[in-house]
């Protein structure tokens, strides 16, 4: 995808290194986006909230900025980081699901 923008190879293969650590958010994303659409439509959108600021803040840029400065260190690596938040926000709204639904709250 990035010959589209740059003849360089050594961008091309960089840009399809970072590609294939993130290429599974793709699927990822649909999954959390379900989880996310639900606790809305429920009215409970603190979930959401939580699960979105903490996934930046807490997980994806500590998780990107400790992968970049691995020895050995790629951009697959740091692409990475995305889809470990995902999969970490999944998870937390699972459990907010869980939680909710043994108190009979959903």
């Amino acid at each position: 995808m990035s010959s589209l923008f740059t003849s360089e190879k050594d961008v091309v293969n960089q840009s399809a290194l970072f590609l294939k650590g993130f290429s599974s958010e793709c699927i990822l994303t649909c999954m959390l986006f379900s989880l996310i659409g639900f606790f809305n439509g429920s009215g409970r959108s603190v979930p959401v909230m939580v699960q979105g600021m903490g996934s930046a803040f807490l997980i994806r840029i500590p998780l990107a900025m400790i992968f970049s400065r691995l020895e050995n260190s790629s951009l697959f690596l740091i692409g990475l980081a995305t889809p470990i938040t995902t999969v970490c926000g999944i998870v937390f709204l699972l459990c907010c699901f869980i939680h909710y639904k043994r108190r009979k709250m959903i």
